[in-house]
């Protein structure tokens, strides 16, 4: 296993991500300044996912043309833009903008990466391989709220955007020379087609969307949640919600292991069922202590989803259909988890509170569970 080729890609993964992890812990600044709802502010996400849809649809296009390498460039220039532009955006609909220009210009990494990273490592250490790249997501889901919180109470939130934006274009520099650049075939007949015809694809696809809603669905509306309804100053409750992400690092790194020791399927199932059950605990606990605890629990167990989602993904398609299965269904999961399910919980918010929502959520993450029982070939 090639371990300088493994941190180039968690840094390229890490950085993709955290455009996107950085517009939550500066919400409830925006939501302030643009005088707009939770409703609203939960929207962006929507317009975040929308972009990262349409930058599906458009990678099955350019991919085949210029491969995966120049894909993967071709997004970080976008979001470079995005993050630049995001530090003069004074309207919602401005920022509505940006967010679907971050989500387009994202959704170009996972789709490209993921059949790079498979075919140059073997498939015994796929499980290890994933695993290592995907704590670079949960290391941006930790970092970035406890930057934020310092860079708000030390500087303004515009150097913390500038300073993701240079750091985007340090590595995607070293990527281009250095990453390998393997070429998919072009074929008369889209992968698309047949991926959206398996029954497994559908069952991936949901699970996923219900991982997304739990992981930075309801991440992006946290801060949200403990400065609005628990009355907590905003640089208190980005470090109460960063340093309760730590659990989901250690479980992260050590998911590969988990998923050779007792399979795929059930670390998608611990994951579910622990997600569920720590998300319905956020909604009901009736203390401060208890409510820190369930954000960490939560935090904990969510993130070993992923890695295993896409170990999963790998197991199930060829080399030629991996980057259509796995691109189409985060861009589902994207869509629901990350775009309509902020959206809706923002609005229960505005008629009743968060915690009616984020019950309801938890409690249907448990019962979607049901549905790896029909998942064949793992």
């Amino acid at each position: 296993m090639n371990i300088l080729f493994l941190l180039l890609f968690w840094s390229l993964w890490f950085l993709n991500f955290s455009t996107r992890t950085v517009l939550s812990p500066l919400l409830p600044i925006f939501e302030k300044e643009l005088q707009i709802s939770h409703a609203l502010a939960g929207s962006i996400f929507l317009f975040m996912a929308v972009g990262y849809t349409s930058s599906l649809l458009v990678s099955n296009w350019i991919t085949p043309r210029i491969g995966f390498k120049k894909s993967i460039a071709v997004g970080f220039v976008v979001l470079i833009g995005a993050l630049i532009s995001l530090v003069f955006t004074r309207t919602y609909w401005g920022l509505g903008a940006v967010a679907f220009v971050l989500g387009f210009g994202g959704g170009l990494y996972l789709p490209c990466a993921l059949p790079l990273l498979t075919s140059t490592i073997h498939p015994d250490k796929w499980g290890k391989a994933i695993a290592f790249h995907e704590t670079a997501a949960t290391f941006s889901i930790l970092v970035i709220p406890l930057l934020a919180a310092a860079a708000l109470r030390f500087l303004d939130w515009t150097a913390l955007v500038m300073a993701l934006s240079g750091l985007c274009m340090a590595v995607t520099v070293v990527f281009l020379v250095r990453a390998p650049d393997p070429r998919p075939k072009e074929e008369g007949k889209s992968p698309f087609s047949r991926v959206l015809r398996r029954k497994d694809f559908w069952i991936i696809a949901t699970l996923w969307s219900f991982a997304a809603a739990g992981g930075l669905g309801l991440y992006n509306l946290i801060p949200l949640f403990l400065v609005n309804e628990k009355g907590l100053s905003i640089d208190l409750a980005n470090s109460i919600f960063g340093l309760s992400r730590v659990g989901g690092l250690v479980v992260t790194l050590l998911a590969g292991f988990l998923i050779d020791r007792f399979g795929v399927k059930k670390v998608l199932l611990l994951s579910l069922l622990g997600s569920g059950f720590s998300i319905t605990g956020i909604a009901l606990a009736d203390s401060f202590p208890l409510l820190v605890a369930m954000l960490a629990f939560q935090a904990t167990f969510m993130p070993v989803f992923f890695p295993a989602g896409l170990v999963s993904i790998s197991k199930l398609t060829t080399f030629g259909d991996r980057s259509a299965f796995a691109g189409a269904t985060v861009a589902i999961g994207v869509v629901f988890g990350t775009g309509i399910a902020p959206t809706l919980l923002g609005t229960v918010a505005d008629l009743w509170s968060f915690q009616a929502g984020m019950l309801v959520q938890g409690l249907l993450t448990i019962g979607v569970c049901l549905l790896l029982k029909s998942l064949r070939g793992l």
